[in-house]
């Protein structure tokens, strides 16, 4: 011992195998003296060989290493505890084990804690992430000092622990003594323990002393004992910590006045930057998803957040400015973490009305808050597509730690289609363009945009499609309440194997092997003009034999939910144009709602939604009550026109027709139209192709008069009526 005093290094190690030689190293070459220092090496219950590590260095060394497995696992603060529980220092020091130290480190902070009777003395910190280090030349120790009698330096001190000192065990000598008059522990089972004793020791020191100097080496390491997860746990944690130091300040209330909630800001905002913000600096070892999840567990434990003076510094905004930004980065260095693990899922995006942009960010929204897996979002739209559209779009994404890419392209490829398509959006079409502008990937998730995935689509992605082109679900609604489709009846493919393409996991290299599926589209349709599903019977057509077809919960018709008042399931509803219900007792409908309301586009919904919906409600209910006044008029005459489908189907049942007893015409003529009281026409909107509700105007008849629409009134399911 050559007369000196004797210094604790108590060194907590779980699966450090691969540098605990380096730490150790690092303690054995102080020129404070190998031989007035006792190690502690502490295993928590490793599953690597740290534990034959830390056996073998206590045999090499048994004067000076003591080497212990703990027996219940406590995180860091219970292999702590445990060193300070059997420590023979005067002094005490933590060292992490994929950490290192300065030669000097020991030394230096020993003379200063002698020269004035110091507390607790702290050096400089650097961090690094290389295997081999260089260690850096420290010769200036200046030193600052604080007499934590006088009450405002103690103030300042607790208010400033990300500056003057810092939250961390290590880089810091304490006075044993110290540390047992006072019994400080670390709290065990909880990570950022060390926070709440570094607040501790602020508070009840006499003098504290730092080092200016870097003497302490930081190592971002994933495998390590602090950054081995980013998890819930960890938010949950520092919300265990925060309440802690509140209760310590809380003690010393006649002392330490309103510092107690200026210190819990600190700490508050220190907690966020470094487990949710500054973590994205490191974007190639950590996963976003799951640092977004942190966040959504903080901003629960704390949702005053942003009311506190510290975080209005990097706002909500700021934040996702930062993580665009680090993520566009990414990106352009080919992240294998972001990009290879991710999940690729395209939505086409039409949207003349601004309706289209709200229902895709829905369906979005849904998606990000089931799925835990990486996502990349590839939105396909064209001129229509606002840069504030666009700008919420990449919102969600953002938001929720996944990418978005963004591809325009000119509709007018499709011809006169694009003017045709009276019952479809023409972003439908997009979808066929997918082979084509993403030659690079080899898989994707096609979705429509009026779906609620209710579900984790991770499950539909890790599908095997290898010897498939699609794999897609059976439109069982289409075939139940529409009738034949075009390329049923056609024979180009089977009742029981026509898929619905709202939904389609597509193996593009399979798909381009076949040739251009743009150009195979456009020529089934210039061939089968009659087709009403124009792209979906196309598909079932060309990949007749080639499609998996898989359960029909992954595209499950908001209608058959409806009919059977069914309960909310893991399942992707598609809604199919079918609009929200929100006056019935549904439970899906209301979901989706509060879903829709989660998205940017919720406090508009929450204004208007509802007010306009109450507005339709009225004026609906308001035509059905004028529809019911004539079928009680004697010799009413009720003509049922368009093509069979589920709202005229309606319509009769609540008329009491039956619908072989029916005059019921797909077709009219508009020198058939009578144009008298006595005659009522029940029109479908879809009624030849769209244009029979200007036939009818054309023909001098009054809508809510002499014809009805039923989509415009009516949805029959258990008495409500669609808003």
């Amino acid at each position: 011992m050559n007369g000196k005093d004797k210094i604790s290094v108590i060194i907590p190690c779980y699966n450090i195998q691969k540098y605990i030689m380096r730490c150790f190293e690092s303690i054995r070459n102080q020129t404070y003296g190998f031989e007035n220092l006792e190690v502690i090496l502490i295993d928590d219950l490793s599953t690597d060989n740290t534990w034959s590590v830390l056996e073998s260095l206590q045999r090499k060394y048994p004067k000076n290493v003591i080497s212990l497995k703990i027996q219940k696992k406590g995180k860091c603060g219970g292999a702590r505890n445990l060193g300070m529980d059997i420590c023979t220092g005067k002094y005490i020091t933590f060292v992490d084990a994929d950490d290192y130290v300065h030669p000097d480190m020991l030394r230096v902070l020993h003379d200063r804690m002698t020269e004035d009777d110091y507390d607790v003395a702290q050096c400089g910190v650097s961090c690094f992430k290389a295997d081999k280090p260089n260690v850096l030349e420290a010769s200036d120790y200046e030193i600052q000092r604080l007499d934590l009698d006088n009450v405002d330096n103690r103030k300042n001190l607790i208010l400033y622990l990300t500056g003057f000192t810092n939250v961390t065990a290590w880089a810091k000598l304490y006075s044993t003594e110290f540390i047992r008059e006072h019994n400080l522990r670390f709290i065990e089972d909880v990570y950022y323990e060390d926070t709440h004793f570094s607040v501790l020791c602020v508070l009840l020191a006499k003098k504290y002393c730092k080092v200016q100097s870097t003497l302490y080496y930081y190592f971002e390491n994933t495998e390590g004992i602090i950054r081995s997860e980013i998890s819930n746990a960890k938010i949950r944690d520092a919300k265990i910590i925060m309440d802690h130091i509140r209760q310590a300040i809380q003690s010393r209330k006649a002392e330490m006045g309103n510092v107690i909630e200026q210190c819990h800001c600190e700490i508050q905002s220190f907690l966020l930057w470094h487990q949710y913000i500054e973590p994205y600096s490191r974007i190639e070892t950590f996963m976003k998803r799951e640092l977004d999840i942190c966040k959504e567990e903080f901003l629960k434990s704390e949702p005053d957040i942003f009311n506190n003076p510290y975080v209005r510094a990097f706002s909500d905004d700021a934040v996702l400015k930062r993580m665009s930004k680090l993520r566009a980065t990414a990106k352009r260095m080919n992240n294998v973490c972001f990009l290879d693990n991710a999940i690729h899922i395209c939505l086409g995006i039409h949207d003349k009305d601004g309706n289209y942009s709200v229902w895709a960010g829905t369906t979005m929204q849904s998606i990000v808050e089931n799925t835990k897996a990486p996502i990349v979002f590839h939105i396909l739209h064209d001129d229509t597509l606002n840069e504030i559209n666009k700008n919420k779009l990449s919102f969600i994404a953002d938001n929720s730690g996944n990418g978005i890419e963004f591809h325009h392209f000119n509709p007018d490829i499709f011809g006169s289609l694009a003017d045709s398509m009276n019952r479809f959006t023409i972003g439908t079409m997009f979808r066929i363009m997918l082979p084509d502008i993403m030659p690079d990937l080899k898989k994707i998730i096609y979705l429509d945009s009026d779906l609620f995935v209710n579900t984790d689509i991770e499950e539909l992605w890790n599908l095997n499609i290898d010897n498939y082109c699609l794999a897609a679900a059976p439109d069982c609604s289409t075939i139940r309440n529409w009738g034949t489709p075009y390329a049923v009846a056609a024979g180009q493919t089977s009742r029981d194997r026509y898929f619905n393409a709202g939904v389609l996991c597509m193996n593009l290299d399979n798909i381009r092997k076949n040739g251009s599926l743009f150009q195979q589209v456009m020529d089934y349709l210039s061939d089968n003009p009659r087709t009403w599903l124009p792209d979906q019977d196309a598909l079932n057509a060309i990949f007749n034999g080639k499609t998996l077809m898989v359960d029909e919960k992954w595209n499950y018709f908001i209608d058959e939910a409806r009919k059977n008042n069914e309960k909310a399931e893991k399942k992707i509803y598609h809604y199919a144009a079918t609009l929200l219900m929100l006056h019935t007792n549904n439970e899906i409908d209301r979901a989706y709602y509060f879903t829709i309301l989660r998205t940017p586009w919720g406090e508009q919904m929450e204004d208007g939604l509802l007010c306009n919906s109450m507005g339709r409600i009225v004026d609906r209910t308001g035509m059905l009550e004028k529809l019911l006044k004539k079928a009680t008029q004697n010799n009413i005459r009720f003509v049922f026109y368009g093509g069979e489908n589920s709202s005229i189907r309606n319509a009769m049942r609540l008329l009491n027709r039956n619908f072989d007893s029916c005059e019921w015409h797909e077709h009219l003529k508009e020198n058939e139209i009578v144009c008298d009281d006595s005659t009522v026409y029940i029109v479908s909107a879809d009624a030849d192709e769209g244009n029979g509700l200007e036939i009818l105007a054309n023909a001098g008849l009054e809508n809510g008069e002499n014809y009805f629409i039923t989509q415009r009134f009516l949805h029959y399911t258990e008495g409500g009526f669609a808003l």
